[in-house]
């Protein structure tokens, strides 16, 4: 006896408000189960038409057609919206079909409770069992998932009793209740596992998105900082020397001032773009070619990490997607040999560049038709709307394919500053900015990701249900075939050892089962899966041997759900085409024993066409989880890009305000005063140079440029003292360096000439700091972190 039970996969978010914007893997997964519980109802409305149409006058005409109809589109109707529905109408719906499900089935005690004619099979609504209690299990908390389980298993068992004719009908009802409640217990446990797995995969991608996002702010501030700072450096700080030190004419003064706070201003504009690492990008990247095609060779030479636009990130993605479509569909047709594709990404004008490339079939060009969109409108045209990109696709016909993909940042290519870290550099030299930036290391064939890059998460391994539930199962699983087993001994007939062999079947296929639950890596081991396969086709080769296929008992044949079942677990775990090799053995083998016993081969295939159905379903719903995790890692790419990109984008914006407050302070005044051609008093030099100065120690010294400290290095320099101020922690700056302002005040004070120097030291250093004082004495002081001060 099989029951209808679609493989499940994921969870529901109680909160199904926001439906458009579902972009957990809980929520993703949960639409596409609500899809599969609506296929899986289809398959078994169509196994279930014929009993269906035998018994459609039991107990009316009306009742009968209602019944199946609600059955049938209760569970299709939520995966026709399930795309487009919130996850909370979904929800109810869920709720609804399992309602439902439970009046038809006390309605057929109330209305039809007499035994069936003889020839009619089993009640028609029980083929459905398994689709609410899986939809339900989605919906619901286990508790409740388990609760509903039990009620759908033992009202259907009771319904199988009071419509089954001949003896023992109270016997047959508790074996179809109990064999209903194992079958069903395998799919909900697994259901339910994914829906835990769902969970634990939405929370380390929060906490992977989030540490993705601080990463990305991080080294957005770095490199806004750095651009910001070159520009400081190359025009503020280059025009205030020029002018304190008098070694330009005033009106070259003057051009320089101005062209200097028109750079300043140009700073100040808005943002454009949101902005992503190129990493990230490349982690894309090696989503999706691992899905499109999986045996490409992927190569990343972005040494140097850097921000770009995410606008720019999603253009070269959807190229390189539609490139790699175009070559699987294209590249082998008339192609001898198997092709070789390659994916290349490498930097270019601090920018990215990809080449996507195969040895294939090849095409040409100028013969493409001007309506087919793929390459003119998705390559090319896709990049030419971005400003800065471009694509190029190369090829003849027996020499393969070359779609090139560049984007250079148009500052690179007009030679205007750009407004956010995307500032050009030449191929293959690293510019300041850079310098700092983690390496991504790569490998031809299998490139490792930065440690800021996503990772991809795995929902198929982890998809097992827990070990007290696995062994609750198992348990279930062995006594239920002991229980059909045994009664059934009474009536093996061609053997006097029919128990015996009864008995060495059933330990053969206990001890499949016991082999497919255990933990192992995914996929599972082949050896394993030939072990198991090997002892299904022991437990089907001893039922052959003393089991007629003319009996009709309702489990005469148990042995091939138990196979079935054992099957459908190996399923979930990954060995689909093997499960699919043995239940073809399977399948052969039971049509030519019934050819044995004088059945047709339709007799012989309708022994296995019900129980054929269930693994139909559960392989249908494997694809699909397997497919779902391959899309939704690309999900999770596009998300932590994203986070990424509106961290970076709130670092840069808010670095930039910051950096540009400070240095107008400073400079502007200085600044707006050179604008006019003048000669410049002594008095005007003296504060162009001290202006000068204090703009170094903020960009050197980002630590120590706090006040007291800055008043009191512009005294000193005022005095003629030559003060430099560094700062070597990076981004660990300490947290508190009063103690040490204090003490670099205090000796600057105390200094008429001369030279100072205050260096923070690396983070990793024991101590914090040293001071070096060059006057009438040279001492230099080491600073504790804890303030304390001793001399070197």
């Amino acid at each position: 006896m099989t029951r209808a039970i679609p493989v499940d996969v994921g969870p529901v978010e109680p909160d199904g408000e926001h439906v458009f914007a579902a972009d957990g893997p809980r929520d993703r997964l949960a639409r596409l189960l609500y899809g599969a519980v609506g296929a899986g109802a289809i398959i078994f409305g169509g196994l279930s038409m014929q009993p269906f149409l035998a018994q459609v006058d039991i107990p009316s005409l009306v009742w009968s057609w209602t019944a199946w109809l609600m059955v049938f589109l209760l569970p299709v109707l939520p995966a026709s919206l399930s795309r487009r529905a919130p996850l909370s109408i979904l929800r109810g719906l869920a709720r609804v079909h399992g309602a439902v499900f439970v009046i038809i089935l006390v309605g057929w005690l109330v209305l039809g409770a007499h035994a069936l004619p003889v020839g009619l099979g089993i009640p028609w609504v029980l083929s459905f069992t398994g689709v609410p209690c899986v939809a339900v299990a989605v919906s619901e908390r286990a508790t409740i998932a388990w609760a509903f389980v039990v009620v759908a298993c033992t009202l259907s068992g009771v319904v199988r009793a009071v419509t089954t004719p001949g003896e023992r009908p109270a016997l047959v009802g508790l074996q179809d209740g109990l064999y209903s409640l194992l079958l069903i217990s395998v799919f909900v446990g697994f259901t339910l596992a994914l829906r835990r797995s769902a969970s634990r995969v939405e929370a380390a991608t929060r906490l992977s998105r989030a540490a993705d996002a601080r990463v990305a702010a991080c080294t957005a501030r770095t490199l806004e900082r750095q651009m910001i700072d070159d520009l400081v450096h190359d025009s503020v700080i280059s025009t205030l020397l020029v002018a304190g030190l008098g070694r330009a004419d005033n009106a070259v003064i003057s051009r320089q001032a101005a062209t200097t706070l028109e750079k300043l201003d140009f700073l100040s504009m808005p943002t454009e773009f949101e902005v992503v690492a190129r990493s990230l990008v490349w982690a894309r990247l090696e989503a999706l070619t691992s899905d499109l095609a999986p045996a490409a060779i992927l190569r990343a030479e972005l040494h140097l990490d850097r921000m770009i636009p995410v606008r720019v990130g999603d253009a070269v993605v959807g190229a390189v997607g539609e490139a790699l479509r175009n070559s699987v569909a294209s590249a082998a047709i008339g192609h001898r040999h198997p092709v070789t594709r390659r994916v290349t990404v490498r930097p270019s004008g601090g920018g990215i560049q990809v080449l996507v490339s195969d040895d294939g079939a090849g095409f040409e060009p100028s013969l493409v038709p001007a309506e087919r969109l793929g390459i003119a409108q998705s390559i090319v045209g896709r990049m030419k709307r971005v400003p800065g990109g471009a694509a190029v696709v190369r090829s003849r016909p027996g020499h393969g394919t070359e779609v090139l993909i560049t984007w250079i940042p148009p500052a690179a290519i007009t030679g205007v500053p750009s407004v956010a870290p995307r500032r050009a550099v030449a191929d293959g030299v690293a510019s300041a900015q850079e310098r700092d930036i983690p390496a991504v290391a790569s490998r031809e064939g299998k490139p490792q990701r930065p440690d800021n890059a996503p990772r991809l998460m795995s929902l198929t391994g982890t998809v097992a249900p827990s070990i007290g539930l696995a062994r609750g199962i198992l348990g279930l699983f062995i006594g239920v075939h002991v229980l059909l087993a045994v009664a059934e001994w009474e009536h093996v007939g061609r053997f006097p050892v029919g128990p015996a062999v009864d008995v060495l079947a059933l330990l053969a296929v206990s001890a499949a089962g016991l082999w497919s639950i255990l933990p192992a890596r995914d996929p599972f081991p082949r050896s394993r899966t030939l072990g198991i396969l090997g002892l299904c086709g022991v437990a089907g080769g001893l039922m052959f041997l003393h089991v007629s296929p003319l009996d009709e008992r309702p489990f005469a044949q148990w042995h091939l759900g138990a196979v079935t079942l054992v099957l459908v677990v190996l399923v979930a775990r990954g060995r689909l085409g093997w499960v699919w090799v043995g239940y073809a053995a399977l399948a052969v083998s039971t049509v030519a024993w019934g050819l044995a016993y004088g059945l047709s081969i339709a007799d012989g295939v309708g022994l296995v066409i019900r129980h054929a159905g269930t693994l139909l379903v559960g392989t249908l719903f494997a694809v699909g989880l397997r497919r779902s995790g391959r899309s939704l890692n690309v999900l999770i790419l596009d998300g932590s890009q994203r986070a990424a990109g509106k961290a970076a984008s709130d670092a840069v914006a808010k670095e930039r305000a910051v950096q540009l407050a400070r240095f107008n302070a400073l400079a502007r005044p200085a600044l707006e005063g050179l604008v006019e051609p003048h000669e410049l008093s002594r008095a005007e030099q003296a504060e162009c140079l001290l202006v000068e100065g204090s703009l170094r120690d903020a960009i050197r010294a980002r630590s120590l440029f706090i006040e007291p400290i800055v008043s009191a290095t512009r005294a000193a320099r005022s005095r003629g003292v030559e003060v430099t101020l560094l700062d070597d922690s990076g981004d660990f700056q300490p947290a508190d360096v009063s103690v040490l302002a204090r003490l670099v005040c205090d000796e600057l004070d105390a200094l008429n000439f001369g030279r100072f120097t205050a260096r923070i030291l690396p983070s990793g250093r024991v101590d914090l700091a040293t001071v070096v004082v060059e006057a009438v004495e040279h001492r230099m002081l080491v600073v504790a972190r804890d303030g304390t001060a001793r001399d070197a």
